[in-house]
Formats: C-alpha cells, structure tokens, sequence
C-alpha cells in the first residue's frame, strides 16, 4: 500500500511515519513538505492508495492541492483525509465539500490515526 503525505512540520512527519509500521500491511509513504512539492511529486506518481493532507501549509494549501489530486482522473476515486486542527461543524462540512473523504484532528492519537487507516483500508 502507498499512502502519500503533505505535511509541512516534520515532527508530524515522524509521528506518522512510525505509527504506520503498526498497520496489518506493509506501507510505503510519501512525503511532500508543502502543497507545490505535493503537486510535483504526484505529477509523476500512478498509483496512490491514501492520501493524508494537511490543511495549512505553505505555498500551495491542503485544499488546493487537494482540488489539484481530485481533478487527476488516476486519483479521483482515491480516499483523502484532511488532518487539521480546524475541526469545527462548519469547517468540517467545508472539507468534505471540497473534496475530503475523511478528517482526522490534530493533535492525533496514534490510535485515532490507526483506527481511521483500517478504516479507510477496510472501505476500498
């Protein structure tokens, strides 16, 4: 399974790069620091299983890129979690109309991301 991340603070990175070693299923992860080099590397990427995108970050957002993946006719089918700390009703309703399957909260808990990644993975 390749699961692709764009999130601009490292310490998130490490996070989960290390809880995803306890998913049933090997996984190879992406990781794109901002939005633009999100865009750039997934303009050479096939195949994508799950996408985690953060929501703020520089240059190109999380809702943009996220616009820039769902118009890629390879990944419109894709699952795509917004992780945000944004998580009010209202905001909520904003990224699944713009495009988000699923929102985890930031700060996660290691549980909270495995949970929503079995989750997504049992869906396919």
């Amino acid at each position: 399974m390749r699961i692709f991340l764009a999130e601009d603070n490292e310490d998130n990175y490490l996070v989960v790069k290390s809880n995803l070693r306890k998913l049933h299923e090997p996984v190879e992860l992406l990781w794109a620091k901002d939005g633009q080099l999100g865009i750039d590397m997934l303009s050479q990427e096939i195949d994508i299983d799950i996408f985690l995108i953060d929501i703020e970050m520089p240059r190109v957002d999380g809702l943009e890129l996220t616009h820039w993946i769902r118009s890629q006719e390879r990944f419109q089918n894709k699952p795509v979690i917004a992780v945000t700390a944004s998580v009010f009703a209202e905001m909520k309703k904003m990224y699944m109309e713009k495009g988000f399957d699923y929102i985890l909260e930031k700060p996660f808990a290691r549980k909270d991301l495995l949970d929503m990644l079995e989750e997504v993975i049992a869906s396919r």
